[in-house]
């Protein structure tokens, strides 16, 4: 597959890689750059933490060797990051999350439904 249809699915590993990692070390920066108390919501660091291993386990498949293993991760990550821009524009709408950091969280998902989608269509053009 030529370097032009990996980059999507390269992209997504690492932005996966780069969130996730910040969420499992840092939660408690991630959350105050989102405009989230991080005292007043001790749970939310847990909740980020879990989020973050996710994340990077996620983004390592999309970059192994084993092709098996990233054509499984790229046929799944639709559906994740779908999921993952539905929970943010949930957590806007409810004020669950300050509008600022919805916004942002929204916006980055979206990307990302946009690689996973990309890195799908490369995938089934592949195989076809």
């Amino acid at each position: 597959m030529s370097a032009m249809h990996q980059f999507p699915r390269v992209a997504l590993g690492t932005i996966r890689l780069v969130n996730g990692a910040s969420a499992l070390v840092a939660p408690k920066m991630l959350m105050n750059r989102l405009g989230v108390d991080a005292a007043n919501n001790p749970a939310a660091v847990y909740g980020l933490r879990m989020f973050g291993i996710r994340t990077v386990l996620i983004g390592l498949d999309l970059l192994r060797a084993d092709e098996d293993v990233r054509a499984r991760a790229v046929r799944l990550a639709p559906l994740i990051h779908a999921s993952d821009t539905a929970s943010a524009v949930v957590a806007g709408v409810r004020g669950d999350l300050p509008r600022r950091a919805a916004v942002l969280a929204t916006a980055v998902s979206g990307v990302n439904v946009v690689l996973a989608v990309l890195a799908w269509r490369a995938q089934r053009s592949k195989s076809n």
